[in-house]
């Protein structure tokens, strides 16, 4: 399998490197805290009851921790403006997910933006001058599938620590980029996790410029726009904070990007 080979590889690298978290997501989605909204799903859902059923007591007990924890630290997610999802994981390095006793690989849900375009004041809000936000599908678009389906949304990705693994362990693949890693990924669906990834369709020239035979026009047209439509500014702060750091030059350089 093409991708779990580069995912591998991937991981490889930055373990030689010293590093630890490795993201394994796609060029359209972006990663965000997963900031509580009137939207949530209830937590836990029937499916996780009927699997933590059947599990011992003692991984059962390890679950309820990690659940209770991921609920508390959503419930008290620091402003994207003030801190990173790094500063955060140094942070509550000593709490699950993120000791280095618990697994290796940290899943969350994916959260599907359409293709319907805001008024033009909420996609320019606390956009910094001289950056059109029209070149930026996390700015312009922020219309989202509801989170109480897994239609829209399908499965979560994954993050890993590769300091805690071999490089034998970095090999073992499901096949799957929704559970990366063979006993030590999961496929995440629920929203009341602490971290989640924006998984943005784009416009029609975004979506259409991949060369992939699955995308055609008919199948865009299906996806651009949602019965039930939620929406949020989550992610949007990035764009202020990459300001902040990087000044004119790091404008510059998103306006060639874009």
């Amino acid at each position: 399998h093409r991708l779990m080979f580069f995912f591998s590889r991937c991981m490889e690298h930055h373990k030689r490197h010293g590093r630890s978290w490795v993201l394994l997501i796609d060029s359209d989605e972006f990663l965000t805290f997963n900031y509580a909204h009137s939207d949530n799903t209830p937590y836990p859902s029937p499916e996780f009851r009927h699997d933590l059923s059947e599990l011992k007591l003692g991984r059962k007990n390890w679950w309820r921790r990690r659940n209770s924890y991921q609920g508390s630290v959503q419930r008290r997610l620091p402003p994207a403006e003030s801190t990173t999802i790094a500063e955060l994981i140094v942070s509550e390095a000593l709490e699950h997910p993120w000791k280095h006793e618990d697994l290796a690989c940290y899943s969350f849900p994916r959260l599907m933006y359409g293709a319907q375009v805001s008024t033009v004041d909420k996609i320019s809000h606390a956009v910094p001058d001289g950056i059109d936000p029209n070149k930026f599908v996390t700015l312009r678009f922020r219309k989202h599938a509801p989170k109480s389906t897994n239609d829209w949304n399908r499965n979560g990705k994954n993050m890993i620590d590769v300091s805690r693994l071999s490089f034998e362990d970095l090999w073992k693949t499901s096949g799957s980029p929704h559970h990366t890693l063979m006993h030590e990924c999961w496929q995440e669906f629920r929203f009341d996790t602490i971290l989640r990834a924006n998984h943005y369709l784009g416009s029609w020239e975004d979506y259409n410029a991949r060369s992939d035979g699955r995308r055609n026009k008919k199948t865009f047209l299906s996806r651009m726009q949602f019965k039930e439509v939620s929406e949020d500014d989550d992610v949007r702060p990035w764009i202020k904070k990459f300001n902040d750091r990087f000044g004119e030059k790091g404008i510059n350089l998103l306006n060639f990007r874009g």
